[in-house]
């Protein structure tokens, strides 16, 4: 699962500076920078009418009978489940990270980030509820530099691979089914 990511804390990426001046001039104060947690509304990103546009979004989907929040969809069955299928295939959305968290068996909190880069882009899934954009974050089975820790991890593209995941639905299939990139693990 992927319940903790950060965004904005230590990055020098340019679209990254980019992406918090848009948000600081259309919704300022509307977001959370640093750790983002279930609930919290942070800085995502969606395609409308072609246009690359950064909105606010709250992290979680509503619960089945207002239960707890549905944070993550499993990338390989996203297309089979009835409250996954639609977003897969007509809402997209980026989410720009710094870094994920994640605790081990023994409740231990480990930061990872992508190896080389100060900011990275996972890919998730929104619809709107009560005027609200809300997201998930889509998972896959954990790569080697991740299964010490966890069994599962965020689908993590390029920058270069954005814009395709965001407007082109096969172009996203074949990213949800990509290898997935290097990890660095350190205590949080």
């Amino acid at each position: 699962m992927c319940g903790r990511y950060d965004f904005g804390k230590g990055a020098t990426d340019e679209k990254m500076a980019a992406l918090i001046n848009a948000m600081e001039r259309r919704y300022p104060g509307m977001y959370k920078t640093g750790e983002i947690l279930p609930g919290d509304t942070a800085p995502a990103v969606i395609a409308r009418s072609e246009k690359i546009i950064p909105v606010p979004a709250v992290f979680g989907f509503p619960g089945f009978s207002g239960g707890r929040l549905l944070i993550n969809a499993r990338a390989e069955t996203a297309a089979e489940k009835k409250t996954f299928a639609e977003s897969l295939k007509e809402r997209r959305v980026i989410l720009p990270a710094t870094g994920f968290y994640e605790w081990d068996a023994n409740k231990t909190k480990y930061l990872f980030t992508v190896g080389g880069l100060t900011v990275f882009y996972l890919c998730g899934l929104y619809r709107i509820v009560g005027g609200q954009y809300r997201f998930v974050i889509l998972t896959r089975a954990a790569n080697d530099t991740m299964i010490e820790t966890h069994d599962r991890m965020p689908v993590i593209v390029s920058q270069n691979e954005v814009r395709a995941y965001l407007t082109d639905l096969a172009a996203a299939e074949e990213i949800l089914s990509s290898a997935s990139p290097e990890l660095v693990r350190r205590g949080a």
